[in-house]
């Protein structure tokens, strides 16, 4: 398992070591944005309890994940009818010429 780098983060003020081939820049980024997520749930709904902040945290997550999912489907299927529009113009005008 040779390329895994051991990364030190705080998240929710504990300390976690993850390994991982990953770059330890990306890691340290995803581990402060679980952080600042798990803080914001924590303060919007006046939690301590750490585990329900955290599956909290991964609800709001998981939701967010799915409407970017949902967003980017759309997005394909806009950018196949434009492209579809477009050969079917490209088409016609070379049979009308």
């Amino acid at each position: 398992m040779s390329g895994l780098s051991d990364v030190r983060v705080q998240i929710f003020g504990s300390g976690y070591r993850i390994a991982s081939d990953t770059d330890p820049e990306h890691i340290r980024e995803v581990a402060s944005y679980i952080d600042q997520k798990m803080r914001e749930v924590a303060s919007a709904l006046a939690l301590s309890n750490r585990s329900k902040v955290a599956v909290l945290t991964a609800v709001n997550l998981a939701d967010e994940l799915f409407k970017i999912e949902e967003e980017s489907r759309q997005m394909d299927r806009i950018s196949r009818e434009k492209a579809d529009q477009l050969a079917d113009s490209v088409t016609f005008t070379s049979r009308t010429k």
